[in-house]
């Protein structure tokens, strides 16, 4: 009696997590929204005597992230970039650059330059390109960004920084007017992308569910459009999202109302039986 209203209690839970989740992050650059699936408890004898058996609650199945893409917000900034379209920007681990296998993937292209020239996001984690970025890769020799190796490391030398829809970065050298090229922006691709790992702070790491990453540069084999000075937005819809929130507030008020009245219930045969 008490256990099909505590499943609903539970699962209205877990809709408000979700549902919180997303309203804390929709002004956060590149968040992608998620949305917590439900599916039918069945007794056990369900099967062998179908039509006998209302269901016994519900049960949280899983919760997947939305891959729509999010609006884009003009920054002018030089160093602010956008996805139109798949994939994502790869980082570095911050205590260990070059480490091959401490790659992470994000939508956000908040990126600031390091007092050594390298290009890095808010927080700390090297950009990894690749001086010759072409078609799609699986493990090309990616390396931390470093404008400052393309005008001598002299920063001083800096001039404007251009980023073109294929990733490539380049830089004007304010001593001798001359446009050296920097390196690709890596994209990355997975082919489940519901199956990525968060690991918090925009970011994501491949799993065994999502299937390994596939590099390439801006615009070839299907990846994404780099644009510059934009970025993109959480793809959060505030008023759906209160929608929603209603609608579950409303669905945990009416399963605890239920278990209440369980439970009072239970209480008053017990007292009829002593």
């Amino acid at each position: 009696m008490l256990r099909t209203p505590l499943t609903g209690l539970t699962a209205a839970s877990k809709q408000l997590s979700v549902i919180s989740n997303n309203l804390a992050n929709a002004s956060t650059a590149g968040f992608k929204k998620s949305m917590a699936q439900f599916g039918d408890v069945m007794s056990e004898s369900a099967g062998s005597r179908p039509g006998s058996e209302a269901g016994k609650g519900v049960m949280t199945i899983a919760t997947r992230r939305s891959v729509e893409q999010g609006g884009m917000k003009q920054t002018a900034g030089s160093l602010d970039v956008a996805l139109q379209g798949a994939g994502y920007l790869v980082f570095g681990d911050p205590a260990n650059p070059t480490a091959d296998g401490d790659l992470s993937y994000s939508r956000a292209g908040n990126l600031t330059m390091s007092p050594n020239g390298t290009l890095i996001d808010q927080s700390g984690a090297p950009v990894m390109g690749n001086a010759a970025l072409t078609g799609t890769l699986q493990n090309p020799n990616l390396q931390p960004i470093n404008i400052l190796n393309a005008v001598g490391g002299d920063a001083s030398k800096v001039g404007a920084i251009t980023i073109d829809q294929q990733g490539l970065i380049t830089v004007s050298n304010t001593a001798d007017g001359s446009i050296n090229k920097v390196a690709y922006l890596a994209i990355a691709r997975v082919e489940n992308d519901n199956g990525l790992r968060a690991i918090g702070n925009t970011k994501f790491t491949t799993s065994q569910d999502s299937g390994p990453a596939q590099y390439g540069r801006g615009g070839s084999d299907g990846f994404g459009l780099v644009t510059q000075g934009d970025l993109e937005q959480s793809n959060v819809d505030i008023t759906g999202e209160l929608l929603n929130m209603i609608s579950a507030q409303q669905a945990y008020n009416g399963n605890s109302r239920a278990l209440q009245a369980g439970s009072e219930m239970l209480r008053n045969i017990a007292e009829q039986l002593s």
